[in-house]
């Protein structure tokens, strides 16, 4: 999986280097919002026990300066048991559902549309485990112009901390942003 984030980051700088890297994504001073779908890549043993997630988010941005901004942001992940042989001669395990709602804040650095990003908070499982944990992630995006608005692709790896394992996992997220 990390492969894959690696290779997400080259394709990212790549279509940065194709944009005018003097256009700042958003003005000194603006607020802006976005929404839209996530798919969430479960890793290590998370991915043994749980199938691909998916769901969605909606975040808040303040841009205070030419490279930085706040960010506020929540929303949803669902993941799907899976049904796991230990080996051949034991019975299956059978997984539940897991449902997540976390609720993060953090910061961007922008290279003109393209940036990188930190954000930590809690998270909020229920079905397979019911607890409130601590959620970090980094990762980087790019924003893509759409008219007067923008389309915000993003790709983060995301840690769940929890007392008796960690959930890890890769977040591919495409949304819309209004800018005021």
């Amino acid at each position: 999986m990390k492969r894959k984030l690696c290779l997400c980051l080259v394709v990212f700088i790549s279509l940065q280097s194709a944009q005018q890297t003097s256009a700042q994504a958003n003005k000194k001073g603006s607020f802006s919002i976005n929404f839209g779908p996530e798919m969430t890549f479960p890793e290590a043993s998370f991915r043994k026990t749980h199938n691909i997630g998916y769901g969605g988010s909606f975040k808040a941005e303040y841009t205070f300066g030419k490279h930085g901004s706040v960010t506020v942001n929540s929303g949803f992940s669902v993941f799907s048991g899976r049904t796991y042989f230990e080996n051949l001669s034991s019975l299956p395990t059978n997984y539940k559902t897991l449902m997540a709602i976390p609720v993060k804040a953090g910061g961007r650095y922008y290279f003109g549309r393209f940036y990188f990003f930190g954000e930590a908070g809690l998270v909020f499982l229920s079905k397979y485990a019911n607890s409130t944990n601590t959620t970090l992630s980094i990762g980087a995006g790019d924003k893509i112009k759409l008219g007067n608005n923008f389309l915000d692709v993003s790709l983060r790896q995301e840690t769940w901390l929890t007392s008796s394992k960690n959930f890890n996992m890769a977040v591919l997220r495409v949304a819309y942003e209004i800018t005021w």
